[in-house]
């Protein structure tokens, strides 16, 4: 293991979507310490979690991830909980958003216990998150659907411009 001299900062996420949000979390991240390590999640747990098949490979995210400027170490994350990796890294700035401060309670009592910090980061107001992306995703998706029904149905019942329209009930009309 390599030996840091300076705060070892630890973020745990899947980054499955890597957007301005993320980067701006590493680089604050990298304000509160001079090492940052990614834990970042492991494609099984990404399919455990979410319950679908990670958008990007977890080495080609690891890759995407040590290129960014902020980053110094990406990890694999087996599990949720990052206990193990706090204890081995010897963390010490433990940084997470507010809504995992419930769930990561046993990390957050480690961290204070052993003299360590925990941060919040937070929100980024305006980011399109992965979540947000696949609502807007199924909402192309049922629009996509929509318009094929209705190119259906105008195929279904076609009828020259021009020419009168055809009566309701559901027979094709030719005129010369």
């Amino acid at each position: 293991m390599k030996t840091y001299t300076q705060k070892i900062v630890l973020l745990q996420g899947a980054f499955d979507i890597l957007n301005w949000g993320h980067v701006k979390a590493f680089e604050r991240a990298k304000t509160l310490g001079g090492t940052l390590i990614i834990a970042l999640n492991t494609d099984e747990l990404l399919r455990d979690y979410k319950k679908r098949e990670p958008v990007i490979p977890w080495q080609q995210k690891k890759e995407i991830l040590e290129s960014i400027r902020w980053v110094d170490k990406v990890i694999p994350a087996p599990d949720f909980s990052p206990l193990s990796l706090l204890k081995e890294y010897d963390v010490d700035v433990y940084l997470l958003t507010k809504e995992w401060e419930e769930t990561k309670a046993e990390e957050i009592a480690y961290m204070l216990a052993k003299g360590g910090e925990v941060n919040f980061s937070p929100r980024f107001e305006g980011v399109i998150c992965t979540s947000e992306i696949k609502r807007r995703l199924l909402a192309e998706a049922k629009n996509q659907e929509f318009l094929d029904k209705e190119n259906e149905f105008k195929n279904k019942y076609a009828f020259d411009a021009g020419k009168p329209t055809p009566p309701v009930g559901g027979r094709k009309f030719t005129w010369d």
